[in-house]
């Protein structure tokens, strides 16, 4: 059976479980915290969980080292659960699909702000507001700064981008040339 269809599987069983147990959303804390921590280390992280000389309580030390806390309990026991079945080295997908069942159940969108400079949290809450009043949902915002674009910023929601940055005004520019 391929990654992806054992990824699926096991994030719908979370999912499930968590919807069941009341506890989705701790989990989903629980899930973009590896996924940001994973992502960082992702060779390493690779190769240790799929590594069959590492004991399985070594491995599940390394993934709650990755979640850090507070790790919920839902999220204790299905670490337990798949490393017993020896599909550890799945979690990152699986994570990944269980943040996407997550926000598609509670209408979520991710949105990810990049700004030139550092901005203050009224000026993203402002942003916040524009995209779920537009969209109709609840944006889950990520800002990060990227003093490339010299000024203003990029709004990425889903697969759109709003390009406002003096660097993407440069660039179009330069196109029209």
């Amino acid at each position: 059976m391929d990654n992806g269809k054992i990824s699926v599987r096991y994030a719908r069983a979370l999912f499930n479980q968590s919807v069941n147990e009341q506890c989705a959303g701790d989990v989903y804390d629980c899930m973009k915290r590896l996924t940001a921590n994973y992502s960082q280390a992702i060779n390493a992280f690779n190769t240790a969980l799929s590594n069959p000389n590492i004991d399985s309580e070594k491995k599940i030390q390394l993934l709650h080292t990755a979640i850090g806390d507070p790790i919920h309990p839902c999220v204790a026991h299905f670490l337990e659960f798949l490393t017993a079945k020896k599909h550890e080295d799945k979690i990152f997908l699986i994570a990944l699909k269980y943040q996407e069942m997550y926000r598609k159940a509670n209408n979520i969108i991710k949105a990810d702000v990049t700004t030139a400079m550092e901005v203050d949290e009224g000026t993203i809450d402002k942003i916040r507001e524009f995209v779920e009043q537009n969209l109709h949902c609840t944006a889950d915002m990520h800002v990060k700064v990227d003093p490339s674009l010299i000024g203003g910023f990029t709004l990425d929601i889903e697969y759109e981008r709003l390009d406002a940055s003096i660097k993407g005004r440069l660039e179009e520019i330069k196109e029209l040339r």
